[in-house]
């Protein structure tokens, strides 16, 4: 038996008990040199507890004080793993070395370590996701606005906007002062409230508040209403102002013929223009109308009273035979002739404009009879609906 057992005899149990302790206390001296830094910063009880504990059991070992020794070994392993377990957190790390949100940039250089970035970004996430130059609202938040290439606070960060609607797009895209869907649906009718209201279901189309944000649907006033309500699906919507679908939205009508008027014999009326199905008929190389026009001209002044927000530009053309100046005056002084007949038909000559081209429009070529003929013509356009 070994001298150091004999001394220890009656107060260990034998030489390989003495052993196991002197190894456990070793052992845990090693263990407490590994955590020793991790464990200061989170765990300093903890640890100061086990380092004291091994200590007293090494004293006790050595005075063959075995039970002792036993227990102070026993509560210094405790401490130990107490230490060693709550100094796990990423923040009880070496701050040279520590990197918590594993982004590969420690948290010393990292302006946000707890959460991934990229060296670009000094450890941060994008700032400005949707590229438009507007911060996303962390920025604000973390106080890194003059850190990064944007500004402001983005309120809308997944979609490109502009700085003046705080990164989002135009909220009223038509310019009608109602609000595209998306405000109200993003909760920011308040925050957009100078600019517009309510909800455009005409987003892309100037319209009112009294038809939603939409032009109205029933533009010639004939209770019939236009094409758009109904490829929109707005029917229900607009079902007080106009039922059915207008297949003559342009001139006014009645529900019978969906929309359009009696048919005409004399004109077609179109979105720009009333087309003539024969041309005015004047006195040779004069302006003076020839009684054959009257029905064409009753016909279409009925469409003019018919529609009383239409304004027209009558336009008056010849043929090249003559002078140049002579046609022109006679193309201009023919179609003043047909704004002064339908002026005489009640027509308010403030919405009517004439002017002659003379010889400088053709229809078609001027080397045939035919050709002249059809070049000999008044046309007239719908400036204003």
């Amino acid at each position: 038996m070994c001298a150091a057992c004999a001394m220890a005899a009656g107060l260990l149990s034998g030489c390989v008990d003495g052993m196991k302790l002197s190894a456990q206390q070793k052992q845990i001296v090693e263990q407490a040199e590994q955590i020793h830094d991790r464990a200061y910063r989170c765990t300093p009880r903890e640890l100061a507890l086990a380092e004291a504990h091994q200590e007293f059991g090494r004293h006790e070992l050595s005075r063959g004080k075995g039970k002792r020794a036993q227990d102070h070994i026993a509560w210094a392993d405790e401490n130990l793993k107490l230490a060693d377990e709550n100094s796990l957190h990423p923040l009880c790390q070496d701050p040279k070395t520590q990197d918590r949100d594993k982004d590969g940039i420690i948290d010393m250089e990292d302006k946000c370590p707890d959460t991934p970035g990229k060296p670009e970004f000094a450890g941060c996430p994008d700032p400005d996701i949707d590229k438009d130059g507007v911060c996303d609202k962390w920025v604000s938040e973390m106080g890194l606005t003059s850190d990064f290439n944007c500004k402001g606070i983005d309120l809308c960060p997944a979609e490109p906007g502009e700085l003046a609607y705080s990164g989002c797009s135009n909220p009223d895209t038509d310019g009608d002062e109602i609000c595209n869907a998306w405000v109200a649906e993003a909760g920011l009718a308040e925050k957009f409230a100078k600019t517009c209201h309510d909800t455009d279901l005409c987003p892309d189309v100037r319209g009112t508040d009294k038809f939603f944000g939409c032009p109205n649907p029933d533009s010639d006033g004939d209770t019939v209403c236009d094409p758009w309500v109904n490829e929109k699906g707005f029917d229900a919507k607009f079902v007080e102002v106009c039922k059915g679908v207008d297949k003559c939205p342009f001139e006014k009508g009645v529900v019978e013929e969906n929309g359009c008027p009696p048919p005409h014999k004399f004109i077609k009326v179109t979105e720009n223009e009333i087309q003539l199905n024969e041309q005015f008929q004047f006195k040779t190389g004069k302006a003076t109308l020839l009684p054959g026009s009257n029905e064409l001209l009753d016909e279409i002044a009925q469409v003019l009273k018919d529609n009383p927000t239409i304004e027209i530009s009558i336009e008056g053309h010849t043929d090249n035979k003559g002078k140049r100046k002579s046609n022109l005056k006679l193309s201009n002084n023919r179609a003043k002739s047909v704004l002064d007949a339908l002026a005489k038909r009640g027509i308010d000559k403030k919405r009517m404009h004439s002017k002659g081209f003379g010889q400088d429009v053709p229809l078609t070529t001027n080397d045939t009879e035919e050709g002249r003929a059809l070049n000999r013509r008044v046309e007239i356009h719908i400036t204003k609906r």
